[in-house]
């Protein structure tokens, strides 16, 4: 599971429980404000509302035929106007002009290489994007870069989310130059350049901005994403659904959008020839009204683009029965023909919505006239698919359900070929049948390659699938050879969603395919590209190189081919077709999870999760200067790591990072690792290595594993703290305690089947690391309650405290919030060999620091029921023997996450959400608070509070004299607030990150060092 999708599925986690928060009933008060200083027996609501026993780890958490080959090559320029005779040129992720090979890469933004060398490519610069690249042309050393779901403001300062082009002049591409942005509505689902214009259509929902308004980019604070705007006359609303058709120029290195047309409907596709653009798009059935059903009609537009400059024209249109199909391969743009500019064909599915047995509409008009296009004829064809591959050729339709085909005979897929010769009588030529399904259809002169996937009788495994057939008699087409299959366990190619990823060379009679999948066999990723060879008259499958990471493109340059993932560049010799080898790769992405400046260098811990492409973790020595990468890398000082899914503790010189390494098991036990084919299981526990940074080395010094607990493998978890109840409710599965200690909390929850009830193997490990070069460990059990739970781990300087809760009043039906009991429990580490734990104190909620002055002095975050609404309060008690007395108490309403502790001074964010009045209340939905609360006077708790701004946010740290929250519910920036003692926090500066989340950050100076996973290390510099 990714993190971007864990973060959201958590977030619509806590959203829900909002929402159920105020249902809550019985025990109204009993555990409300009557809290007087100087008591020591409390009583509290399980944490965060949990309803059952056991903790809440128990449940309550919950284009034409040569458009795929390489780039047409040119000699490097100076970035100089050019006026090429207008044609259509397609988009790509990659681009090769002379020796430099331009790739988008998704994570990293755009990289530019010096491939002269092909055997050694070297990176000479990126430029880091905000957003999701999709396409880009590259003109003389000018990229032009599509990006979507990208935050920002306007030249005026309006706020804008959606798609923009970008012009980069990286004729030093050291310094890489932003030459402009243009604004286009929607998300750009289809791009193409006619000229120096790039033409793109986009859809935009409306809502969908209404998702991400809950938080997200607004220029000044507060986290609000706004939608549209406008600039130089053009209108960007949100209001509802509709289709975009834009125009940018790039001419003489100015970027300026010179055109913009609006449609209603939620689809659409283009076909582009060098003067004119077929638009098909669906027609809502009231296209006044905000997102109306579909009607079932599509409406084909002709929209004259004959200005060299990008101004466009509406001419004629008509409507044609059936929707708009606007997914599948190239997002449906194959199901619209405009080829010869004359005669227009659509493909739209029968009804309101494609699929449910819905069979085709094949429309034919005539736009010779383009202000006054005729309809030359309509036909039906019967259909039982939920997508459909359509590919037209010249007179000919190729036709294939993509998935979901039901034949009750069992007689295969149909492949069908159209003959269009008499534009008032298309007609079905012929047909033959195939296996699995077809993704992408080829056409290849007198062949057609059929792209698909093969499933196994048993459902256990898919192949991806290239057939070969010869199509020279349309009414006899007769397959070439056996399919040609390829991938182990569960395949897939990127090539079923874009024909720009089918490669093909006829000289050399090669097709290459990137592909990746997940192989059951051996239990782990199965990336790389594939060579099929083919004749006229045969097709084989021949070698596979694997490559790391999910790969985009396999491209042929100068006698290689060079696979493209997000992660990698890899240079494949393919001299022996069935053998080809990798002879040189480059790292282009690593998960980054924490970044330690340390003057001129940075430490940047690398490491995937679950095995994904690695098995090893990495530690990189880096130039501060560097430390996001834009330059070439590869003499970094590198030293690998065993296991996966690290987290780093740094003492001084040292760094103590923490992996998850696989060990061999018995399969009796509930270790949910994969079968090693031996007869054995794996299990995942943490180990510990000891890394010395002096000197700007990494060198390796002892390690330690931890033993295998009985009933499960380890899964601490991999991320940061900030964002979810945990953070103050578990707390870390792993906390330093003076430097050179550290604590591991290993609790599983076992199910005991024939009892019918639930409990928990629980120990505390604790590493003494003060040798070294030989880490010891020792172990205690912290409750020997099998119902019940413990964690929350805190570090008190040398003292670490663990809590756990014990039931007074468990909830039932009749009332439903249960009440339980806190207890801190102080770990004796005196000595280290032997830890035990103290008697159990009894405090109200869970601890969440200490004074710096008097460690006696701590600080909770209690859960109570007030009037049957849970409530929250940051507590002060004085421990004195084995009690804790009340010191002082403040109301902090809303949703704590994490709190800091610096200073006598707490920090913490909160999270509350307005519901509607009404079935649309704008003002409704979630707000975020920014606490900063004196502690000097126990008696008297001073909360500085910011005013509630609309949006999700979470606390991430605090750093010096500024304050970081999340901003927006994905993740797609940060707030930094800057921070002045016995003030309320004040807003400073919105910074939109790299990625969708932020692993870890650390300050030096003035600048924040954000880790955000494969987008890599980002540089803030403070204002």
């Amino acid at each position: 599971m990714s993190r971007s999708f864990f973060s959201l599925a958590t977030l619509g986690t806590l959203a829900a429980l909002f929402s159920l928060l105020p249902a809550c009933s019985g025990n109204s008060g009993s555990e409300g404000t009557n809290r007087v200083l100087g008591q020591s027996d409390f009583s509290s609501a399980p944490p965060v509302g949990t309803m059952t026993g056991g903790g809440a780890s128990f449940g309550a958490a919950g284009g034409d035929e040569n458009a795929g080959a390489a780039a047409p090559t040119t000699g490097k320029g100076t970035g100089a106007a050019t006026q090429p005779q207008r044609q259509v040129e397609e988009t790509d992720l990659y681009r090769l002009e002379g020796t430099r090979l331009y790739y988008l890469n998704s994570y990293r933004g755009l990289m530019v290489f010096d491939v002269s060398n092909v055997d050694a490519p070297v990176l000479l610069g990126r430029s880091p994007i905000f957003g999701t690249p999709i396409d880009m042309i590259v003109r003389n050393g000018i990229a032009t870069v599509v990006i979507s779901d990208w935050y920002g403001s306007m030249s005026d300062g309006t706020p804008f989310h959606g798609s923009i082009v970008r012009g980069l002049d990286t004729n030093d591409p050291t310094n890489i130059k932003n030459l402009g942005d243009a604004y286009l509505g929607g998300d750009v689902t289809d791009t193409r350049v006619v000229g120096n214009v790039l033409y793109a259509v986009s859809e935009d929902y409306g809502w969908y901005y209404g998702i991400w308004d809950e938080g997200g980019y607004y220029p000044g604070g507060g986290g609000v994403a706004t939608a549209g705007g406008g600039a130089a006359g053009i209108a960007y609303g949100s209001s509802g659904e509709k289709v975009i058709v834009s125009s940018v120029s790039f001419a003489n290195n100015q970027i300026k959008q010179t055109g913009y047309q609006e449609f209603s409907g939620y689809s659409a596709i283009f076909n582009v020839t060098p003067n004119a653009i077929m638009l098909a798009h669906d027609i809502p059935s009231d296209p006044t009204a905000e997102y109306s059903q579909p009607s079932g009609v599509s409406e084909l537009q002709y929209v004259d683009i004959s200005d060299p400059n990008g101004a466009i024209r509406l001419r004629g249109k008509l409507q044609a029965n059936g929707s708009v199909q606007g997914w599948g391969a190239d997002n449906g743009r194959w199901n619209v023909d405009f080829a010869d500019g004359k005669t227009a064909h659509l493909l739209a599915c029968q009804g309101t919505y494609c699929g449910s047995g819905n069979g085709y509409t094949l429309t034919t008009a005539d736009f010779t006239n383009p202000d006054t296009p005729v309809l030359k004829s309509s036909l039906d064809i019967t259909g039982n698919s939920w997508n459909v591959a359509t590919r037209f050729d010249g007179t000919r339709m190729y036709l294939s359900p993509s998935d979901g085909y039901y034949d009750p005979t069992n007689n295969g897929t149909p492949l069908q070929i159209y003959d269009l010769t008499n534009p008032a009588a298309p007609s079905l030529a012929g047909q033959t049948t195939l296996t699995g399904s077809v993704w992408l259809l080829m056409p290849n002169g007198n062949q057609l390659f059929a792209l698909g996937n093969d499933t196994a009788n048993d459902y256990t495994s898919t192949q991806v699938s290239l057939r070969y057939f010869d199509v020279t008699d349309p009414h006899n087409p007769t397959a070439i050879g056996q399919p040609a299959n390829f991938g182990n366990g569960w395949a897939w190619t990127p090539a079923a969603g874009t024909f720009k990823a089918f490669i093909k060379d006829d000289t050399q009679g090669l097709v290459v395919l990137p592909f990746s999948g997940w192989d059951y066999n051996s239990y782990a990723y199965n990336n790389g590209v594939q060579l099929i060879q083919y004749s006229p008259t045969s097709i084989s499958t021949a070698g596979a190189a694997h490559t790391h990471g999910w790969v985009e493109r396999g491209i042929f340059v100068n006698g290689r081919i060079i696979s493209l993932s997000d992660l990698s560049l890899s240079v494949v010799d393919y001299s022996d077709r069935m053998n080809p080898r990798v002879v040189n790769e480059i790292t282009l992405a690593r998960n980054v999870v924490s970044a330690k400046p340390s003057g001129a260098n940075i430490a940047e811990l690398s490491s995937d999760w679950w095995e994904n492409d690695s098995s090893s973790s990495e530690l990189r020595i880096l130039p501060t200067a560097n430390a996001g990468e834009a330059a070439d890398t590869q003499a970094a000082v590198t030293t690998k790591i065993n296991g996966v899914d690290a987290r780093s503790f740094n003492n001084g010189n040292y760094s103590y990072v923490v992996t998850e390494v696989q060990v061999p098991v018995d399969c009796g036990g509930s270790y949910g690792g994969p079968s090693r084919g031996d007869g054995t299981c794996t299990a995942y526990v943490p180990q510990v290595q000891v890394v010395d940074l002096s000197n700007g080395g990494a060198a390796l010094k002892g390690n330690i594993t931890l033993p295998v607990e009985p009933n499960s493998y380890s899964w601490w978890g991999w991320g940061w703290g900030g964002y979810y109840y945990y953070d103050w409710y578990e707390g870390s599965d792993a906390v330093q305690i003076g430097g050179n200690m550290l604590a591991f909390r290993r609790w599983f929850p076992v199910y005991d089947g024939p009892n019918g009830q639930w409990h928990a193997d629980q120990q505390l490990y604790v590493v003494d690391l003060s040798n070294p070069d030989s880490p010891s460990i020792a172990s205690t059990l912290i409750t020997d309650d099998t119902s019940g739970w413990w964690g929350n781990m805190k570090a008190i300087g040398d003292t670490l405290y663990t809590s756990h809760y014990e039931w007074v009043t468990y909830p039932t039906s009749d009332s439903p919030n249960g009440v339980v009991r806190y207890y801190l429990d102080r770990i004796d580490l005196s000595d280290r060999a032997h830890p035990r734990v103290g008697s159990k104190i009894n405090v109200p909620g869970m601890l969440v620091g200490a004074s710096k002055d008097d460690p006696s002095i701590l600080y909770t975050i209690d859960y109570r029921w007030d009037s049957g609404i849970a409530k929250n309060d940051l507590d002060v008690v004085k421990i004195d023997g084995n009690k804790a007395y009340l010191q002082g108490i403040t109301r902090v309403d809303g949703w704590v996450g994490n709190v800091f502790v610096q200073n006598n001074t707490a920090y913490m964010s909160t999270e509350t959400y307005v519901y509607p009045d009404s079935t649309w209340d704008p003002n409704s939905g979630p707000r975020v608070n920014l606490h900063q609360i004196d502690l000097s006077n126990p008696a008297a708790l001073v909360d500085h509070a910011t005013t509630p701004q609309k949006g999700w946010g979470w606390l991430l740290g605090v750093e010096g004299d500024r304050a970081i929250l999340t901003s927006g519910w994905g993740n797609e920036g940060i707030d930094i607030y800057k921070l002045t003692p016995n003030a309320t926090p004040t807003f400073d500066q919105f910074v939109r990150t790299n990625g969708w989340w932020t692993e870890s950050l650390a300050r030096q100076d003035n600048q924040l060092f954000l880790s955000s996973g494969y987008w890599g290390v980002q540089t803030v510099n403070l204002q």
